[in-house]
């Protein structure tokens, strides 16, 4: 069940949809600076609030997540756009209090690629990088249901998709963003701090992503994640909650198979996030939530754009 007064149960249902959903999102692009190439764009921006709930003892909570991306970039005969279709299988478990695993698994129905006259010139399908990890709450205080937690994350990227999909376009050389994977291991960590006190909850935590390099020497430029909320619960029934969030996403230069580091990748990102979910039943909740690219400092010639998502997540008790 998502709510049953105890501080676990509201901090879960919170932030259900975050990791385990079925998502369907549509991406508009906004704002004038192009872009050819983007480390951020290699991280799904509502990635890392896995540290900020677990399912209760015992539960098992499922998904299966669906997003639409469309984005385009450049100008003139080096103007080129993209569309995905993808859908993520996660499953989180919580074998004892305080601990539990994650596993994400991305499949994309469909990845194209088109040049500046709008000719589909790439297109790709399967299975992408798996994600596995868990989460520790080593510290609670604040009452017999605690106000206070503190927990760590750590996880794996294991390089699942395939890196070396070829069109007659690439003329024998793979562009590396338009792989289903990186591949390449990944490493992430993150600490996350979560205050209860009903009907609000706030959060605070951060994210590192450190990316392993390719068989072609190519890596994409490390990551840092950063996110500060709060969400309020409504209604009688507490079944409808609210949120605003403060997310930043900053990464490195990528670094191309020559050794050199491309210019027009990495920087940093600032979102404002606003949100709102409700509870079906005791163990299904849907959420909704806009994030919008306020603040851009990106690294040479880019653009960012307005994310939207729309999601449902369940509980399983075993």
């Amino acid at each position: 069940m998502f709510w049953n007064g105890s501080f676990d149960m509201r901090a879960r249902a919170s932030v259900a949809l975050s990791a385990f959903g079925v998502w369907a999102a549509l991406v508009i692009s906004i704002g004038a600076r192009d872009a050819r190439a983007c480390s951020i764009c290699g991280c799904d921006p509502s990635g890392g609030v896995l540290g900020l709930e677990r399912p209760a003892a015992g539960d098992l909570r499922l998904s299966v997540d669906g997003r639409y991306l469309w984005k385009e970039s450049g100008t003139g005969a080096a103007a080129e756009g993209e569309k995905e279709g993808r859908t993520l299988v996660g499953v989180q478990y919580s074998p004892i209090r305080r601990f539990s695993a994650f596993f994400e698994a991305p499949f994309y129905v469909f990845k194209s690629h088109y040049d500046s006259t709008g000719f589909r010139d790439e297109h790709a399908n399967g299975i992408g990088d798996v994600l596995l990890g868990a989460r520790w709450e080593f510290l609670q205080f604040g009452g017999l249901v605690p106000k206070h937690t503190f927990a760590v994350t750590g996880a794996v990227k294991m390089p699942t998709g395939d890196n070396r999909h070829l069109e007659p376009v690439d003329l024998g050389i793979p562009d590396e963003h338009k792989q289903l994977g990186s591949g390449t291991w990944d490493k992430l960590a993150g600490l996350w701090y979560t205050y209860g006190d009903f009907p609000w909850v706030a959060y605070a935590g951060g994210q590192v992503r450190l990316n392993g390099t390719n068989s072609r020497g190519f890596r994409y430029g490390h990551a840092v994640f950063g996110t500060l909320g709060a969400r309020r619960t409504l209604l009688e029934s507490r079944s409808l909650y609210v949120s605003l969030e403060a997310q930043a996403r900053n990464a490195g230069y990528d670094l191309l198979s020559d050794g050199t580091l491309d210019p027009d990748s990495g920087g940093l990102v600032g979102y404002a996030t606003v949100g709102a979910g409700y509870q079906v039943t005791m163990n299904l909740l849907v959420r909704a939530t806009v994030q919008i690219p306020a603040v851009t400092a990106l690294h040479g010639q880019q653009r960012e754009h307005l994310v939207g998502f729309l999601g449902f997540a369940y509980d399983v008790s075993l």
